[in-house]
Parts: C-alpha cells; sequence; structure tokens
C-alpha cells in the first residue's frame, strides 16, 4: 500500500475521516479556488467575446498546450518528427513555445515519470496513468513529495471512483446522450467511461491543474479527444454555482468526495438543490464517514454493490466493498 493510501486509510478507519487528506483537500481542492503557475484557468470575468463559460476558456487552454505538447515533445525540446533540416524551412522557423506551454510541458512530463499505464483495477476498458508500486513516487512518506504542490491523490483510482465508473461502462443507457459532470474528477476515469457509453457532453472538473492535465493525458490514451472532453477548474461548491450547473448538466458524478462529515455537510445541502433543480446525482463510496455518520444515507438509494479485487482492498485496507448511490429528495421538509 501506498504511504498517501495509508495514512489516509488508517485515519478514516480510526473514526478521525480522512484527516490528512480532508484537511489537504478543504483547503485546497474544495473551499478555495486555486490557480496554478503551470495553468493559467480563466475566470468568467477574463472570457473574451465568442465563449461562454470558464469550461470553454479551459479547454481552449488545454487544446493549445496539448498542441505545443505534440510539436515539442514532453522535454520542451523540439521532437524529432520536427528536426529542422535543409529540405524543411517550415520546420527551420516553427514557433518557439512560451513559458505558460513550457510549465505544461513541464507538468505533463512529472505526470508521466511518476506513472504508469495501468488497466490493473475494476475497470479494465480503461487505461489510466496511475502511480503503483512500480512508482517511486508510491513509497515516499506523506508530505515528502516535492514533485507536485499538492500530494498527487490524482495518480490513484479510488474505490468509490472505481465502482462509479464501473457502474457507469454497466449502464450505459442511463448516461447516454447525458451531458454530465464529473466533480472532483481525480483521475478523470469517470468522464472518460461517461463519453465511452455515449454522454453527449462531459466536463471533468477539478480544482487541482495537475488533476485536470492527468485527465487530459489519460483521456489521449483512451482515443478520447480533447474536442470531446471539456474542462473545468471552477469551484462550484464553495462559489455555490447551482444555477451554472443545473442549467448545463443533467447528470453529476462525485466520486469519493464524501471521505468526512465536514465536507458532506457541505455537499449535501448543495446536491439537494441540485436535485430539486432536476439534476441526477451518482456517488461512488466504499463507505466513508461523511456518508456513514451524517444525514446523507436518508437521501440515497443504493444501487449496487461491488466487491473489490484483492489488490484494491490492499491499497484501501478496511474497505472490501464499495457501493454506487443515487441521491434522491427528502420526502419532507427541506
Amino acid at each position: 500500500m501506498s504511504q498517501i493510501a495509508r495514512h489516509a486509510i488508517r485515519s478514516q478507519m480510526n473514526g478521525g475521516g480522512l484527516v490528512y487528506v480532508g484537511r489537504r483537500l478543504r483547503m485546497e481542492r474544495t473551499f478555495h479556488t486555486t490557480t496554478c503557475e503551470a495553468v493559467k484557468f480563466r475566470t468568467p470575468a477574463d472570457v473574451t467575446p465568442g465563449t461562454t463559460n470558464t469550461s470553454e476558456c479551459v479547454t481552449m487552454q488545454l487544446n493549445r498546450c496539448r498542441s505545443a505538447t505534440k510539436q515539442y515533445g514532453t522535454n520542451g525540446l523540439e521532437s524529432s518528427r520536427s528536426t529542422p533540416s535543409k529540405a524543411s524551412p517550415v520546420a527551420q522557423y516553427a514557433p518557439s513555445p512560451n513559458q505558460e506551454d513550457l510549465d505544461v510541458i513541464s507538468m505533463r512530463k512529472k505526470i508521466l515519470s511518476n506513472t504508469v499505464p495501468s488497466r490493473h483495477h475494476m475497470t479494465p476498458e480503461i487505461t489510466l496513468h496511475l502511480i503503483t508500486p512500480d512508482c517511486t513516487i508510491y513509497h515516499q512518506p506523506v508530505g515528502a513529495n516535492a514533485t507536485f504542490a499538492m500530494d498527487p491523490f490524482w495518480g490513484f483510482f479510488w474505490p468509490g471512483g472505481q465502482a462509479l465508473t464501473r457502474f457507469i461502462l454497466d449502464t450505459a443507457h442511463v448516461f447516454r446522450g447525458k451531458s454530465v459532470l464529473d466533480v472532483g474528477c481525480g483521475c478523470g476515469a469517470s468522464a472518460i467511461a461517461a463519453l465511452m457509453v455515449g454522454a453527449s457532453r462531459v466536463t471533468a472538473n477539478d480544482i487541482d491543474p495537475v488533476a485536470l492535465q492527468a485527465t487530459l493525458l489519460n483521456a489521449e490514451l483512451n482515443g478520447i479527444t480533447v474536442n470531446q472532453l471539456a474542462f473545468s477548474g471552477d469551484n462550484f461548491i464553495s462559489n455555490g454555482a447551482d444555477t451554472q450547473t443545473t442549467n448545463q448538466y443533467e447528470v453529476v458524478l462525485i466520486g469519493d468526495l464524501f471521505y468526512d462529515t465536514e465536507i458532506a455537510a457541505d455537499l449535501h445541502p448543495w446536491i439537494q438543490r441540485l436535485a430539486r433543480a432536476g439534476t441526477e446525482i451518482f456517488i461512488g463510496d466504499p463507505g466513508r464517514h461523511g456518508i456513514t455518520e451524517t444525514g446523507v444515507l436518508s437521501n440515497m438509494e443504493r444501487l449496487v454493490r461491488y466487491k473489490l479485487p484483492e489488490n484494491i482492498c490492499l491499497e484501501n485496507s478496511g474497505f472490501s466493498y464499495a457501493n454506487v448511490w443515487r441521491f434522491r429528495l427528502p420526502t419532507e421538509g427541506m
């Protein structure tokens, strides 16, 4: 088991919630809109005429950076296929990438050098760049990571996300033709699965810019183009962007976000408001405190329970099953 996973799960099973993970994510993932020098996400006020929302701006940025990566390679140098030659004046005068592009190229290189492509999970139809025992970073103590600004939780395919992604692949008809938002997408597996089963439009959302780049790499690995998958660095929950969310998405996916009771206190009223507006909400979770020790379960309908494979149980000590829930409106009050 990785040091990150061991610390997180030990805290969870001791009754304290994902203490380190929870504290870190509450500060950096859920309640504060963050920016990163490596990826500049424009806010709605910065949207230029002809674009409609931040997601489109993020998609344009990732598309441009993806093109830059193809042209110059992951090391920031020109790729061998575009090496200048006397017979190739176009290659000789290829424009140099700007610093922003170089930062993104560097980020993508770091992701690739610290992960390995893996199908060793509940959804082998999807290949993902993951942090596994074959990766040095897997064995580093919590807090010792100096490669990424935040601990690389996007590098793990957590059990709730695995169950949710498995459910999407197994029940394609539920998502086919729907507009989908994957909140806190992490590695992006659920967003990728939604596109694979025919969702009309999918947005991967995470306020960690590295997670969005990891999602883009995973999408490319599975033949998903940047034109098919939109990206958003918006903080939907803390910004209370209910109108923006309900107006754009028919389905919201939430995997492994109910990691403690404090985040549940913020997520629960948010998804209640979405449900009242007619949004379908699907939640993947192995039984964390944010679901088992709050009132959230009273509004949940369990759709399926998956037994976790042995390797997933080892990575998530104490969890043997993961559930997929559909959130439903309370029958009275609220």
